[in-house]
């Protein structure tokens, strides 16, 4: 049988295509990441990738095609674990350790994209292609509030906690954290320290954990352990369907 000429060109076109447009999504990452959504133009992205501004829009009709293929696996990936976490049978301390695990390790391996996600949160709220985006985040901060409430219910953290500013302390803390882990850049203050991420993890543990505990709990151990175990569990959950 005689080979197929197009059939042969197009298995050698696909996976250039399909480089291509990863790369494309990395260089918009890094864009959107550092310099904002509305500041960047596709003719950047487009020069950072070296093709032209045309031959982009082969593979995205919009760069709102482009930042919604960057957040949604991101999004939905940690609102699935936070809501999982959140429901596991530990107390509330556990979980809340485990949603600080999860939430830092997640933060730290795709920092860029949770950067956009948080940086551009409002622009976000204003489109209605990512509502999405606006109630997966909103019902993972409510998987956080209700661990918070009922570990304050159960005598662990303080009755007086105010739930929203603790939440928005924790998420912006661990955000600047992981953006500090992934950008350090050897400056003078910088180099003052190297911390491994499991260091930067104890501290931020500690910290928290320092603030919501009552005053008698203040020393209890950390228990990382089986905040750890829950963490995996929640993270092999298989995804369903958005």
């Amino acid at each position: 049988m005689a080979a197929n000429p197009k059939a042969a060109r197009a298995k050698v076109e696909a996976p250039a295509m399909a480089d291509r447009r990863e790369r494309i999504l990395a260089a918009a990452a890094s864009r959107f990441a550092e310099f904002g959504f509305g500041a960047t133009t596709v003719r950047q992205i487009a020069d950072d990738v070296d093709i032209l501004s045309g031959s982009l829009y082969h593979h995205f009709a919009t760069k709102e095609e482009i930042l919604g293929e960057i957040v949604h696996e991101a999004v939905l990936r940690l609102h699935r674990v936070s809501v999982a976490i959140a429901a596991a049978p530990a107390d509330a301390e556990q979980r809340l350790v485990a949603l600080i695990l999860a939430d830092l390790g997640e933060l730290t391996a795709h920092q860029s994209v949770h950067a956009i996600l948080f940086n551009e949160r409002k622009f976000f709220r204003r489109s209605p292609d990512f509502a999405y985006v606006v109630k997966a985040k909103k019902e993972t901060y409510d998987a956080w509030a209700q661990v918070l409430g009922e570990g304050a219910g159960q005598g662990l953290f303080r009755p007086d906690l105010d739930i929203f500013l603790t939440i928005s302390t924790i998420v912006r803390l661990l955000n600047t954290g992981a953006d500090w882990y992934a950008h350090e850049d050897g400056s003078p203050l910088d180099a003052l320290k190297n911390f491994s991420l499991d260091e930067l993890t104890d501290f931020y543990l500690a910290f928290i954990l320092r603030a919501v505990r009552t005053v008698e709990r203040a020393g209890n151990p950390i228990p990382r352990g089986v905040a750890e175990k829950l963490v995996t569990l929640a993270q092999n959950l298989q995804p369903s369907a958005c």
